[in-house]
């Protein structure tokens, strides 16, 4: 019997998730997860890609017993918000899915902890970690021996090398290039395209190639 998952979030990350799941039952006969439906503030009574909006974020505790969950709220830039969200869910991490797109190379010796979603054409090497509800979007690379923390993203086709270090809530975005053993703190941001050469301290953007200093995340 397949797992019964909500997706925490909207038609942005989490119609990604969900038609991964869709498209890992249809091309691959992979049934472990299907998709209840979502949690979402903003959409509450309607639909998300055909699926029921259960609720909102604060409706959580009551389908901890009986569903699965995949956090896909994610804000570029307001990492801090994105924490908070997350914080007062106060879901268990056992309840977590780990969906991965059956397209995906995963390492035997890597290591996803519960609620990592790695989409189609991802590669994951070996001895990398990839901490709790962290995304990798379709075709984004993390190197061998890497170490990511909970709740990172990484965008469309972003390549982190090998012994990298991540700290959480941060973000590799589109197409952004980062450099083997180098540090990103936490809450922080590698902008688009970016080359990332020397490290990211906590709450900062980087941009361009290769990246400097930008601004901060916001923190409201």
């Amino acid at each position: 019997m397949s797992k019964k998952v909500i997706i925490i979030g909207g038609e942005g990350n989490g119609g990604v998730v969900a038609s991964c799941i869709e498209d890992n039952i249809a091309r691959f006969n992979d049934d472990e997860y299907e998709v209840a439906g979502f949690l979402n503030d903003l959409e509450k009574g309607k639909t998300i890609n055909n699926y029921p909006v259960l609720g909102g974020t604060d409706e959580a505790s009551k389908f901890v017993n009986d569903f699965y969950f995949i956090f896909a709220i994610h804000m570029i830039g307001r990492n801090i918000l994105t924490e908070q969200v997350f914080n007062k869910l106060e879901i268990p991490k056992e309840r977590y899915a780990t969906i991965i797109h059956k397209t995906a190379f995963v390492a035997s010796n890597a290591i996803l902890e519960p609620g990592v979603f790695v989409m189609s054409n991802c590669y994951v090497g070996p001895a990398a970690h990839i901490g709790q509800c962290s995304l990798l979007m379709a075709n984004s690379l993390i190197g061998h021996n890497t170490t990511v923390g909970k709740l990172c993203h990484f965008s469309v086709g972003s390549i982190t090398s090998s012994y990298v270090n991540i700290g959480n809530v941060s973000d590799v975005t589109l197409g952004a290039k980062v450099l083997e053993k180098r540090r990103i703190g936490n809450y922080a941001v590698a902008g688009a395209n970016s080359l990332i050469t020397s490290d990211i301290q906590d709450k900062e953007i980087h941009i361009g190639s290769p990246a400097k200093f930008l601004k901060y995340v916001r923190e409201d």
